[in-house]
């Protein structure tokens, strides 16, 4: 009976044995992907484009080894010393897939690379600024400015070419009140090749009232000592002024507009041609005014 239970045993021990040397034996594939690291990359040079993250290698091998194969993080060294300037084809060679004789390499997609390599390079350009958005319809835009003014590029030789100035837009609503200056730092609108250093300039935007020109008829008024009586020859002058819109929008600002004509104390009887001062609200300017001097008699 004690036979028996021992010749039991063993026949379960071999049956496992036969078991796992049957499954370590039995040849499996499985598709892997393999990250992509460059080496001795050449001074000057840079990769725009062709160049995957990883490629996929089909391996066929043992099945317990293969299992462990997919649990690794696996990397293919990407020799890209011979790289120049254009179009350069990169092979992806088997026998630099690091894997041990016990994998069979099936198939490796991409098998071959076509990197698009261009120098790196440098330049210094103009920078300006732009606006865009809604304002108050009696303000504008004046002058819009950028500090600094210039940049340097870094990046391709082939995209900086193509580069001459860059433009920063800024988007702001100024619906109501309107500042006469505004500052905002602004990044640079570039390839994502490029690189600019600064990366970002300050827009200033300087806004204004809008303008128009008017001709205004204003009373003349004239100063004089007691005394003396002054007969000018008309009581009124026209002036051609230049304000902003939203002031002569109310014809109230003219009872802050006046001519006078001032006479002195030592003035003497007779006619005289003279001149007159005129007086405006803030941000009006005298333009021109019809006449320039009034006939006036003194006596």
């Amino acid at each position: 009976m004690k036979s028996n239970w021992v010749y039991a045993v063993l026949a379960i021990l071999l049956s496992v044995f036969s078991w796992f040397l049957v499954t370590g034996r039995e040849k499996v594939e499985v598709l892997a992907d393999m990250s992509l690291v460059m080496t001795n990359p050449p001074e000057g040079l840079i990769i725009e484009s062709g160049l995957p993250d990883h490629i996929k290698v089909r391996v066929r091998g043992p099945k317990g080894l293969v299992r462990s194969l997919v649990e690794k993080t696996l990397t293919y060294p990407l020799d890209i010393s011979n790289l120049e300037v254009g179009e350069s084809v990169v092979d992806i060679r088997e026998d630099r897939v690091p894997l041990s004789a016990a994998f069979d390499i099936v198939e490796i997609k991409p098998n071959r690379l076509v990197l698009k390599v261009d120098r790196m390079a440098s330049k210094d350009i103009r920078v300006e600024a732009g606006w865009k958005g809604t304002i108050n319809p009696d303000y504008e835009l004046s002058r819009a400015e950028v500090e600094p003014d210039m940049v340097e590029l870094r990046g391709p030789e082939t995209v900086l070419r193509k580069i001459s100035f860059n433009k920063v837009i800024v988007r702001e609503d100024f619906s109501e009140e309107v500042p006469s200056l505004w500052e905002r730092e602004v990044a640079l609108d570039l390839p994502a090749s490029v690189e600019a250093s600064p990366g970002q300039v300050k827009a200033i935007l300087h806004f204004s009232p809008k303008m128009r020109q008017i001709w205004v008829k204003i009373p003349l008024t004239v100063q004089s000592p007691e005394g003396i009586r002054v007969k000018p020859r008309q009581d009124y002058v026209r002036l051609l002024l230049e304000g902003p819109v939203y002031l002569f929008r109310d014809r109230q600002f003219r009872n802050d507009v006046a001519a006078v004509i001032k006479v002195g104390e030592d003035a003497r009887a007779g006619k005289y041609e003279m001149g007159y001062t005129v007086l405006l609200p803030d941000d009006c300017r005298l333009e021109r005014k019809n006449p320039e001097t009034i006939s006036l008699t003194i006596r």
